[in-house]
């Protein structure tokens, strides 16, 4: 069977039209598209602390994560000689959504409010009952844990563990998924921990 000319030409239009749109949707595909927007992760994570009592310059600072406690100080212009740091941990880091108050020298209200505190998660700066303690619940030690109403060692290493595999409880009722605490047992605790 043979094609007329004009048959010919029809065919190879086809073909070609055929062809170069295969190829076109083909090279759409294949072309990788480059991200308009810098990537955020290798980004450090800001922080929104509030520092008081004898620092020269209180207020509310943004600072980077991995700021320790020496650096904020230095943001908030030092301290004022009035100042009883030896009680401080200067190395520690601090975390988002701190108040952290610098106690004045022979004052036990600074004590006190470090101690309600638990300055970022450690042990009190002052020997205030357990009644007064205060833990940071998403920087808490598992002794510092296990010092709260009804907790103990296995509750305490659940909320360790429930911290590492779903980040930051973000608020008092997120304990409840913690097994082995219930409604009761958060009443219990709420007003002895913090974020």
């Amino acid at each position: 069977m043979a094609f007329s000319r004009q048959e010919r030409i029809v065919f190879i239009i086809l073909s070609s039209i055929l062809v170069f749109s295969t190829g076109f949707l083909f090279y759409k595909t294949w072309t990788v598209s480059l991200p308009n927007k810098v990537s955020n992760e290798n980004r450090p994570e800001n922080y929104i602390i509030q520092i008081a009592g004898e620092v020269l310059k209180p207020g509310v600072y943004q600072v980077e994560e991995g700021t320790r406690l020496y650096q904020l100080i230095e943001l908030a212009g030092g301290v004022s000689p009035q100042a009883d740091i030896s009680s401080l941990n200067l190395a520690a880091p601090v975390h988002d959504g701190l108040r952290i108050n610098i106690p004045a020298q022979n004052s036990n209200q600074g004590q006190l409010e470090n101690s309600q505190l638990s300055f970022i998660g450690q042990r009190p700066l002052s020997e205030e009952t357990d009644s007064n303690l205060v833990v940071q619940i998403n920087t808490a030690s598992l002794e510092e844990l296990k010092r709260l109403p009804g907790i103990g060692d296995v509750i305490a290493q659940r909320i360790i563990e429930y911290r590492k595999t779903y980040g930051p409880f973000q608020s008092v009722e997120d304990l409840i998924n913690v097994k082995g605490i219930g409604t009761k047992k958060l009443q219990d605790i709420k007003e002895s921990i913090s974020f």
